[in-house]
């Protein structure tokens, strides 16, 4: 029998470190997986990107790497680390398979996706990710905008100031007003996320120059960390579509 060599495609967005999808934890899933079936493993590409198109660096990669015929399958833990959006999904597993590189999904392990019927059951389970993500953004949006229209509740997010009227003994109008100095380090940030730095690599960058976070710990400022720069841009990037909706 012929050596099976498999690929590992390991992605991360915002969030998802906390909720089972981080790297390591992708990694242990289908190194263990292929030990199991006896397959050998021969790369692993990452990336730590949202999913919401194919044009991502390493994925990439990996494409026209399976092109090249360095190996038969991809391995995943779930159909949404490869692709959000399911016509993408069917459009690349279609692609593979004309070069004889077929997708392994973990979460889908113990059915044949090649199969009609197995097709059948990963484009609607496909689908319904996608129209589930789709729903929770937009909830997400509304709510936001409602918030806004009114009052802020809860903590500002980075790069911003909570400031509050006082009305006779009682806060009115708080609102989200920006920090100067927050708004600078936060240019920065996108900076180098432009020139295609990794969240790890401005989280160091961060810590080198000594730029305080907002968290202190015993009297200090705590380290930058990816997930915490990851967040942020996101977040930002979110108010600004937000902004731009508000637009005439």
């Amino acid at each position: 029998m012929s050596e099976y060599k498999v690929a590992f495609y390991i992605r991360v967005s915002s969030g998802e470190q906390a909720k089972g999808y981080s790297l390591d934890g992708q990694k242990t899933i289908l190194t263990m997986w292929t030990q199991e079936m006896g397959w050998t493993w021969v790369k692993t590409y990452y990336d730590e990107v949202s999913a919401k198109d194919i044009n991502r660096e390493k994925f990439q990669e990996m494409i026209s790497d399976a092109h090249q015929g360095l190996f038969n399958g991809i391995c995943l833990v779930d159909s949404d680390r490869f692709s959000r959006s399911t016509k993408d999904l069917l459009n690349v597993m279609d692609d593979l398979v004309t070069k004889r590189v077929k997708l392994h999904i973990y979460n889908l392990r113990h059915i044949d996706i090649y199969s009609d019927q197995g097709r059948f059951i990963l484009t609607n389970f496909a689908a319904f990710s996608e129209f589930f993500r789709g729903q929770l953004a937009s909830k997400i949006r509304v709510g936001v905008k409602q918030k806004m229209k009114n009052e802020w509740f809860g903590q500002a997010p980075y790069g911003y100031t909570i400031l509050s009227d006082i009305v006779g003994n009682r806060k009115r109008n708080t609102r989200l007003v920006e920090n100067p100095e927050e708004q600078t380090i936060l240019t920065e940030m996108h900076q180098l996320r432009d020139e295609s730095k990794s969240y790890t690599e401005i989280a160091k960058y961060l810590n080198e120059k000594r730029i305080p976070t907002r968290l202190k710990r015993n009297g200090g400022t705590c380290s930058w960390y990816p997930g915490t720069v990851r967040n942020i841009l996101i977040r930002q990037q979110v108010e600004l579509n937000e902004t731009k909706e508000k637009k005439p």
